[in-house]
């Protein structure tokens, strides 16, 4: 790595860990201020509340790392521009876009990072999190609101869909329970009208149970009463339900894949999978077209920066938000769904890399 590299990487890390703790920070305080008064009605340990927040952080550095980026981009050019650095770059004969290919490089490296963190770290400390928000901050408090189209799995791989499903009243309607062999196919099915939880004990009413052998039904039974192994509790239930940030890449493939085989439609699940591969690389995107762009008004103040890296950000998430609901609703693949905000702007950086001239 030559000298100039090595100051202009070494300038913007600086830079970047400076903006992880101010986002993180601003982010403690104003959810400390809005929940405190929780905390204290629920009588919640200081030590389970320190507890929460650290399992938190994973989740807020990854949520904020592309505008960490984008503003200690801004904020290294800036620097740059105004000591003159920048003219002086260029009269060794080295371009100023050279110089920042090093920020956008790290960019692209940061990315695998931010992937492997959310892959092996995130899903654990958001399941840790939701436990000790659940167990030790809310006291188990049990939803009061109907949910509906809840996909579980349970322990024994068995997914659990169910229409809908009321804590208040520990019922549920129209369930379906998929079983699977070892080698992950569907060996069996169970559908029910209703289910109630009594004394510890879901009981299914009005069911049909179904056994497989391959793709031929093997054997086929009615049933008007039945209990179910499962000691999830309604509440429990409905705070557990599956969710993406609580499983990596290839678990919540899995899942899709059985609720699939099941007959379930998991569009907003295959949405989410797909985001779990394009979110990281917004830190090489927004950084491909934020440099090229600070590099063209170089000589604009760091508030400007401060003011352009806003605006990209919220333009840029904007995009990505508007692509996964659209990738929700079905209007678009989950595929251009989960990419429309990297294909727009990764377009953008492409044409001003190419349209900078020194």
């Amino acid at each position: 790595m030559k000298l100039l590299d090595r100051y202009i990487l070494k300038g913007f890390i600086g830079f970047v860990i400076w903006a992880f703790i101010a986002f993180l920070l601003l982010f403690y305080l104003v959810d400390i201020v809005e929940n405190i008064d929780k905390y204290i009605d629920r009588n919640a340990g200081i030590l389970d509340v320190i507890l929460y927040y650290l399992t938190y952080m994973p989740y807020i550095i990854i949520l904020v790392s592309p505008i960490a980026l984008l503003l200690s981009g801004n904020f290294i050019c800036g620097r740059l521009s105004q000591h003159r650095e920048i003219v002086a770059v260029r009269s060794g004969g080295i371009s100023s876009l050279r110089a920042g290919w090093t920020i956008i490089l790290f960019g692209l490296i940061w990315s695998f990072v931010i992937m492997a963190a959310g892959e092996f770290l995130v899903p654990k400390t958001n399941a840790l999190r939701q436990e000790i928000k659940t167990e030790k901050i809310d006291k188990k408090k049990s939803r009061t609101t109907r949910i509906r189209n809840l996909l579980y799995q349970g322990e024994d791989g068995r997914v659990y869909s169910i229409g809908s499903l009321d804590p208040r009243r520990s019922s549920a309607n129209d369930i379906l329970i998929v079983s699977f062999d070892k080698n992950d196919k569907v060996n069996a099915m169970i559908r029910a009208r209703e289910a109630r939880y009594e004394r510890g004990s879901w009981i299914l009413y009005d069911g049909h149970v179904y056994s497989l052998e391959g793709d031929s039904l093997h054997e086929y039974s009615q049933f008007s009463e039945r209990t179910l192994p499962l000691r999830t509790s309604p509440s429990d239930l409905a705070e557990r339900r599956a969710s993406p940030d609580e499983m990596g890449f290839f678990e919540l493939r899995r899942f899709i894949r059985r609720v699939e085989r099941a007959g379930g439609d998991p569009l907003r699940e295959r949405t989410d999978l797909l985001m779990k591969i394009s979110y990281p690389f917004i830190n090489f995107v927004i950084l491909l077209f934020g440099v090229p762009l600070s590099l063209r008004f170089r000589r604009s103040g760091l508030m400007v920066g401060f003011a352009q890296s806003v605006a990209i950000g919220f333009f840029y998430f904007g995009a990505i938000r508007v692509g996964q609901v659209l990738g929700y609703n079905g209007t678009l693949s989950p595929a251009l769904a989960a990419t429309m905000g990297n294909i727009i702007f990764a377009s953008g950086g492409l044409v001003l890399l190419f349209s900078l001239r020194e």
